[in-house]
């Protein structure tokens, strides 16, 4: 933790509530399995096993085989992840009231990820639904409305959109017992954000 101070003479306790890009990957790797085991086992359930396979089966067959379905997955999966990274932003800016200008949208090449920056503080509640909406969006809701109507591509993407926004997950779970009026500060270059918690003056501060 480390002591900051605002414009407004406030002092404020800073703690890190950020992981890097590499680990929030890794994260992410590990729960894609399961996740996807979980919405195949749901499906085949309300569906049935035969159709389950046979959707699946259909991808293998596409024109062009497998390759020409991984060609498509991945084509969808960039465009899906321009997307993520807008909801991020346009989410933020509406529920934290913060200008266009205060958004910074960037790519760190060493894990080969993207990301989108809030360059200025806001309240938990807010950066929580911003964390949350791209995979409510892109995941959670194409993934429900496949399962509920028997779209299996439906399924099949939400799925890895889900797991996309495995890192957000992570965050969210990280930010718990945040109280929602407690200030964030979008964290430059890691995965996560800092908590700022004000204090009564400088001498109650923990520095780093």
């Amino acid at each position: 933790m480390e002591q900051v101070e605002s414009s407004e003479k406030v002092f404020y306790v800073k703690k890190d509530y950020s992981m890097s890009m590499a680990k929030a990957n890794l994260y992410t790797l590990l729960i894609m399995l399961p996740i996807m085991i979980v919405l195949g086992a749901v499906y085949a359930a309300l569906w049935g096993f035969e159709k389950t396979a046979e959707e699946f089966t259909s991808l293998l067959d596409a024109p062009g085989g497998l390759l020409a379905s991984y060609g498509v997955l991945i084509g969808i999966l960039i465009v899906g992840t321009v997307i993520h990274e807008l909801i991020h932003g346009i989410t933020w800016v509406l529920a934290g009231r913060k200008p266009w200008s205060a958004i910074k949208f960037g790519f760190q090449w060493r894990t080969f990820t993207p990301y989108t920056h809030l360059q200025e503080p806001l309240k938990a509640g807010a950066y929580r639904i911003g964390t949350w909406m791209p995979g409510f969006i892109t995941g959670f809701l194409p993934a429900f409305y496949g399962i509920l109507y028997g779209n299996f591509w439906l399924v099949l993407l939400g799925g890895l959109f889900i797991c996309a926004a495995g890192g957000d997950l992570l965050i969210l779970w990280s930010l718990r017992g945040v109280n929602k009026d407690a200030l964030v500060e979008d964290h430059p270059s890691r995965a996560g954000c800092y908590v700022l918690q004000p204090i009564a003056d400088d001498s109650d501060a923990v520095k780093a």
